[in-house]
């Protein structure tokens, strides 16, 4: 698999400067780095080598080596593309593989001005790759141009099946990142063939391109310092509390009963158990917690039923399990995913509900490729 970089300039032609700023990203585990930066040759094999039957360890060893020796051949290549970062990300989805590739490159550039050298780089873009998408995002680091569409590689006969040349096509994502007051940029590139899956990678894509962060010497030792100190609670926007609230309230109406509350006073943000399960950390919905201890005399059974039928009023479904004690509801909206929901459990022995309201997970991982990864 093809896996450098188209670059705006000739980064080879360059000598590479000593950076002024500490740059990192965040790599979900399922991402497996490529030996790009190994000392010499040999260790580059044998780290490649490594991680191939790591990654790989239910294929035969012939197998293996081709793998091994297809992704062997991009990385000399990838020396004089200014790559600092390769890696492959391996999923598995509806059980068969679906892979891609993440390169990050830094080249540097002469432009004073970064909004202009992003309508420089554009312009240049355009004349190769005429047909593909251009848009100015903001990202979590700053602004980037994207370039969204396709390229070819050629996978070589030595790797193929077919034991000859194979051209392929595959989708493509480049984020083009000035790094500010330098003469440098950043590259940072999804490629994959696999078009099934598209839309989940480019997802994870955007994931990993907002956690994209740098920072001088001096700034890193102060956010070190600000670390030991007494920690931060994250806080869950405003507008999502309102509404996790006012659903609080019409359960609260629902059952009808007055009691001494428990909890309640916090909005806490969450991972959806989704975006966990790919990998993904930072917070894409936020929770609502609760309980409420009843007087002897109250019928928790009547309060219950009143609760069961708040969702229709809503125009939500519902299910009741755990022996007619919980009442789970959630909102539908018109492309079928879940909005707000909640999950009501009574527990008799104790006399008291325990209460959980969810607000919706914030990434829309059935939009458009264009939109789940740039809007």
């Amino acid at each position: 698999m093809n896996i450098t970089g188209d670059e705006v300039a000739n980064p080879a032609a360059a000598a590479r400067r000593p950076l002024k700023l500490n740059i990192g990203w965040i790599m979900p585990p399922f991402v497996h780095e490529l030996p790009v930066t190994a000392a010499d040759d040999e260790t580059a094999a044998e780290q490649l080598y490594a991680l191939v039957t790591e990654i790989l360890p239910e294929h035969p060893a012939e197998f293996q080596y081709r793998f091994a020796l297809g992704v062997s051949a991009q990385l000399e290549p990838m020396a004089a593309a200014d790559v600092i970062y390769a890696g492959l990300c391996l999923l598995e989805v509806e059980e068969r593989p679906s892979l891609s590739t993440i390169v990050v490159s830094q080249v540097r550039h002469e432009s004073e001005d970064d909004a202009a050298l992003l309508r420089t780089t554009q312009g240049v873009l355009e004349l190769k790759f005429p047909d593909d998408e251009y848009r100015t995002v903001e990202l979590a680091c700053g602004q980037a141009l994207i370039r969204a569409g396709t390229s070819e590689f050629v996978i070589d006969a030595d790797w193929s099946v077919s034991g000859r040349e194979l051209t392929v096509q595959q989708s493509q994502i480049q984020s083009y990142i000035p790094l500010p007051s330098t003469s440098e940029m950043l590259i940072f590139e999804l490629s994959s063939p696999a078009s099934l899956d598209w839309e989940l990678h480019a997802e994870l894509f955007h994931e990993i391109l907002n956690t994209i962060d740098w920072g001088t010497d001096q700034e890193v030792a102060d956010y070190r310092s600000m670390r030991q100190s007494a920690p931060v609670a994250l806080e869950a926007d405003e507008s999502v509390k309102k509404e996790l609230y006012w659903y609080s309230s019409r359960l609260l109406d629902a059952l009808g009963v007055r009691g001494r509350m428990r909890g309640g006073e916090r909005v806490s943000p969450i991972t959806c158990q989704e975006c966990w399960d790919k990998g993904l950390r930072t917070p894409c919905s936020a929770t609502h917690d609760w309980r409420m201890e009843f007087p002897q005399q109250v019928d928790i059974s009547a309060a219950l039923s009143r609760v069961a039928d708040l969702p229709a009023t809503l125009g939500w479904e519902s299910e009741v399990f755990n022996g007619d004690n919980a009442i789970r509801g959630w909102e539908v909206g018109d492309d079928a995913r879940a909005g707000y929901r909640f999950t009501l459990v009574a527990t008799e022995c104790t006399e008291q509900v325990t209460t959980e309201v969810i607000s919706p997970c914030n990434r829309s991982l059935r939009a458009s490729v264009t939109e789940s990864t740039f809007g």
